[in-house]
């Protein structure tokens, strides 16, 4: 019966860092640090990618806010997928 179990890969025990989380947020972190040039990073998600609160966040582009920091980040992840 043993002979019929797939062989499942152990998770890495190390990293360089480790993103907790999927989501808009996550992603773009583990991007960013692989353009950086991090190549030993992690990404754990419980579920699939982006299938938490982010799917509910319309493209995580809100309409009215007051925060001059989150229109800088709204330009430059707009600006990002040009």
């Amino acid at each position: 019966m043993r002979e019929n179990l797939k062989k499942v890969p152990k998770m890495r025990t190390h990293a360089q860092a480790v993103v907790i989380g999927g989501g808009v947020i996550g992603c773009s972190i583990l991007y960013h640090l692989t353009k950086l040039g991090w190549s030993d990073v992690v990404l754990l998600e419980r579920d699939e990618l982006t299938s938490g609160s982010t799917w509910h966040a319309a493209a995580n582009i809100h309409g009215l806010h007051d925060s001059t920091n989150i229109s800088r980040i709204q330009h430059y992840t707009m600006n990002l997928y040009n």
